[in-house]
């Protein structure tokens, strides 16, 4: 995949609207396979296109935003820098960087009418940038030191990952002003680098290096030649200025085709879960009624004189218990059965300690002298082993031992 990459002159497009734009065509390494000036119209195709910002349209700054919601603090970042703009914050527009460890974010300031019309005049040539990197964070900081691009009369000093500014003035004998005043203030804050490190344009005379060491008391060298676009440093570290209200379509349109298959596949898996969890809704509902159709069946056949058939499972076991009582049988449940399984269950000394029994509505209520709640614990555990529902209260006893309560209420299933 092949990028253009186009560098926009400070003075385009209001001043020389039809002045050539310098571009390089880069391969998928990063290697440059074309390279030259042309105007908006002659500007070659490629499949995705970047700009770079001249260091003079962008202001690079740290503030510490307030955290809530993006969209809402995008809307308000001009506004926390309000105190360090010179425009309106109405009129600016602003893109954030990292965050670092004290909480400040690097931010990115350009004017909103000059970003647009940029974007507008090569939107009208076919050509929708995707990003738009300020050329202050282009050039690669050097081991402990600051990096200057300066092309004799005006240039930018990038001065960390994501900090920067641009520079107007300077002569062979003397750097920029700017510069020597960024100087004194990291010094005067013990954070001044050991060496500056001079990136000159082409046909730029080198200044006197020793003059410029002596002026800033610091080491200066001269590294290579600078072009953002014959030489250009990958923007690893810069800040996207395409953001917000400036994000670039493509991007859109290339999260959502790398997106589109995984919620394609998302959709037919929701969909399949949801088919499959229908179907066996609606076979478990029909085997349901056919059961309770075979119960009723099966309920008229045994009794054809039940007018009405709400619940035929419990309407059996009701008649059922109605035809063994009037047949002088006894449930599981009646009094006397009840009472010989848990005398059974119980053992001797346990029986002795019997002080009540009572029965009622197929509940058999034991009150026993028991010395201590292992013993009541004992108790209950023989009843349900023996298959015997009971539960274990406790009394107040008159006597010296205490009273517990047991009441059987049935079988264990």
């Amino acid at each position: 995949m092949s990028l253009l990459r186009i560098h926009i002159p400070s003075h385009w497009p209001d001043v020389e609207p039809a002045a050539p734009l310098p571009w390089c065509r880069l391969g998928a390494r990063g290697e440059c396979l074309a390279s030259g000036s042309a105007t908006l119209a002659s500007l070659p195709r490629a499949e995705t296109c970047e700009l770079i910002i001249p260091a003079d349209w962008v202001l690079l700054t740290r503030a510490a935003l307030p955290r809530g919601n993006r969209q809402k603090m995008r809307q308000m970042l001009s506004y926390a820098i309000e105190d360090k703009l010179i425009a309106e914050p109405d009129s600016v527009h602003v893109a954030t960087g990292a965050t670092f460890a004290d909480d400040q974010t690097a931010l990115a300031v350009i004017d909103r009418t000059l970003l647009g019309r940029v974007l507008s005049r090569l939107s009208d040539a076919g050509l929708r940038p995707r990003h738009a990197w300020p050329e202050t964070l282009l050039p690669e900081l050097p081991d402990d030191g600051w990096v200057m691009v300066w092309d004799g009369r005006s240039g930018f000093l990038r001065t960390g990952s994501q900090s920067g500014m641009s520079l107007d003035g300077g002569s062979s004998a003397q750097p920029p002003v700017a510069l020597a005043l960024s100087v004194a203030q990291a010094r005067e804050a013990s954070e001044l680098p050991h060496r500056l490190l001079l990136r000159l344009h082409e046909n730029t005379p080198t200044p006197d290096v020793e003059a410029w060491r002596h002026a800033l008391g610091m080491t200066v060298e001269v590294g290579m030649e600078w072009s953002p676009l014959h030489h250009p440093d990958l923007p690893v570290a810069g800040i996207d200025l395409l953001q917000g209200e400036f994000t670039s379509s493509g991007l859109l349109r290339d999260g959502w085709s790398r997106l589109r298959l995984p919620l394609i596949l998302a959709g037919l898996i929701a969909v399949l879960q949801v088919g499959a969890t229908t179907v066996e809704w609606f076979l478990l509902s029909h085997e349901k009624r056919q059961l309770q159709t075979a119960m009723e069946k099966s309920f008229r056949e045994a009794f054809p004189d039940a007018r009405v058939v709400v619940d035929a499972p419990l309407q059996m076991e009701r008649k059922l218990a109605e035809l063994r009582g009037a047949a002088g049988q006894l449930a599981p449940l009646d009094f006397l059965p009840l009472l010989a399984r848990t005398a059974t269950a119980l053992d001797a000394s346990q029986r002795s300690n019997l002080r009540a029994v009572h029965y009622e509505a197929n509940q058999l209520s034991l009150e026993v002298a028991l010395p201590d709640q292992a013993a009541a614990d004992g108790v209950l555990k023989r009843l349900l082993d023996a298959g015997l529902v009971s539960q274990l209260q406790h009394l107040e006893g008159d006597g010296a031992q205490p009273m517990v309560r047991i009441v059987v209420t049935g079988n264990t299933p």
